[in-house]
Formats: structure tokens, sequence, C-alpha cells
């Protein structure tokens, strides 16, 4: 349970943003930016940068681009292992 919770203040949602297109992670952003409990606490571009943010910032969820040219969410899971053992993932993807 994040720290908030147990603090007695409103709850936060910590985000970590993962997929290759820069645009896209900053369309995302802005899009949470305004919404209340809601926290980006990290991004990434690549699977090696994304295992770095993700099991140093422990975020609630991660949103995984599942196409990334250096082998994409089954390669940030895969990296992630057991190291983020509370963090959920949300697969995004444009491809059918």
């Amino acid at each position: 349970m994040s720290e908030a919770l147990t603090a007695g203040a409103a709850p936060s949602l910590r985000v970590v943003l993962v997929d290759d297109h820069r645009l896209f992670r900053a369309g995302v952003r802005a899009g949470l930016a305004g919404e209340a409990g809601l926290e980006v606490v990290g991004e990434a571009e690549t699977v090696a940068d994304a295992v770095i943010v993700i099991t140093t910032t422990q975020p609630d969820v991660v949103l995984l681009d599942v196409h990334m040219p250096d082998g994409g969410g089954r390669a940030v899971l895969a990296g992630v292992g057991a190291a983020a053992p509370y963090t959920r993932f949300l697969a995004l993807s444009v491809s059918d």
C-alpha cells in the first residue's frame, strides 16, 4: 500500500510511461496531468531505461508499449522480474 494511503492523504496512483515515441508519451502525460490522484513518476523509451525506472520508482501502474524496437513489453516484464512485486502493467498498442 502506498504511503499516501497510509498517511491519510488523498490517494495517489503513481504511474510510469514506457513507449519509444516521445510525442506519444508527452500526450499521455499531458492527458493525465489534470487527473486528481494520478502522478507520473517516470518515463522511458527503451527496455533498459524502463527496467531502471520501474525498479527505482516502484510505481503502482506502468503504461507499457508492447511493440518497441529493442524488445517491447515482454522484454520489460522479463527485465523487471520480481523487482517490482506490487506494480501492475497495462499493455498499450496501436497495432491490430
